[in-house]
């Protein structure tokens, strides 16, 4: 099957899958309690308002926010928007971060589209370099301990691996920030907004990358390719390059699934704890504050960064291995 073709039917599978997502969230949230509108009901309660004020404080809200509006028309207007990308303004949210009653009732949101891929852009600042210093430490000593499994370096390799991803490190990474400011931890941007969430984001993806590279390098290891290779008086690195070519594939897979998984829930953590204004936080807020465009904005972020990878693991199977027909997958 040639490229576009495989181009064009992932995306249109990536079509009907954000259709079917975004129409799981939009129900989620319509037909869910609206607890941001029994807020600020409570909250005029306490005040004394009386029944009347209540009631046009409520009409207000839902007419500002489009949802005095029939389900059917809501749901097709949304969607619309969604995959047309004119995400609106945010209900409740703004660039600064927070939320508050008055911007619930005026709608004084920012544009929610420059919002999600701000947050976006602030993510991949610490994620991708993450990952690739998750990938280049992870293949050098899952190969090298397949390579030489009665090694001393090979061992305390696989068990510092394995140390780090059984570590609380963001316990650990908590307690640092507790110390920040302080004689023995330093109040260092550098160290707080970049250092710290990629080490513990590479850490948390380490142990796997090592296991699964170990693992699919020892199938390889004792092949008669390999054996060939070392009777040519090949180097140790010449014949790691030739392994790693062979179980490039299912390194590849777990690229793009295990590591999607477990990168959704580190920047949930990693960006509260440290304060970080990215991609999950933003999200962690939005369905906090029932901000409908933001949440919907983010979610078509995330179903676009999977059919994006999807493609490019296509093509790295047929780089990798041409024999590989990515169409009949």
């Amino acid at each position: 099957m040639g490229f576009l073709r495989v181009v064009a039917k992932r995306f249109a599978m990536g079509f009907v899958a954000a259709w079917t997502v975004l129409t799981a969230v939009f129900a989620a949230f319509t037909m869910s309690r609206d607890w941001v509108a029994e807020g600020l009901e409570g909250r005029m309660r306490f005040v004394g308002a009386d029944e009347a004020e209540i009631e046009r404080a409520m009409e207000e809200y839902l007419a500002t926010h489009g949802l005095d509006r029939p389900l059917w028309e809501q749901y097709v207007d949304w969607m619309g928007n969604m995959l047309t990308l004119e995400w609106g303004e945010a209900f409740f949210l703004s660039s600064e971060g927070g939320s508050g009653s008055q911007a619930a009732v005026l709608g004084s949101g920012d544009p929610v589209f420059s919002m999600v891929m701000d947050a976006t852009v602030r993510t991949a600042m610490y994620i991708l370099p993450a990952i690739g210093l998750a990938i280049a430490l992870g293949l050098a000593v899952g190969v090298y301990a397949a390579l030489h499994p009665e090694s001393r370096l090979a061992n305390a390799g696989l068990s510092t691996a394995y140390l780090c991803f059984a570590l609380p490190n963001f316990w650990i990474g908590g307690m640092l920030v507790s110390l920040r400011g302080t004689e023995a931890v330093p109040n260092s941007a550098l160290l707080f907004d970049h250092a710290l969430p990629i080490a513990l984001t590479a850490t948390t993806l380490l142990g796997g990358y090592v296991s699964y590279s170990r693992a699919h390098s020892l199938e390889y290891a004792s092949a008669d390719f390999v054996t060939l290779v070392e009777a040519k008086g090949a180097g140790s690195l010449r014949v790691a390059k030739h392994i790693v070519r062979n179980a490039a594939i299912p390194l590849f897979s777990m690229l793009f699934t295990e590591a999607l998984a477990l990168l959704v829930l580190a920047v949930f953590v990693i960006e509260s704890l440290f304060g970080i204004g990215g991609f999950g936080r933003l999200l962690f807020d939005a369905v906090h504050a029932r901000d409908l465009p933001v949440v919907l904005g983010c979610t078509l972020v995330i179903i676009g960064v999977g059919i994006a990878g999807n493609v490019v693991q296509d093509l790295a199977y047929n780089s990798l291995d041409p024999r590989v027909d990515t169409g009949r997958r």
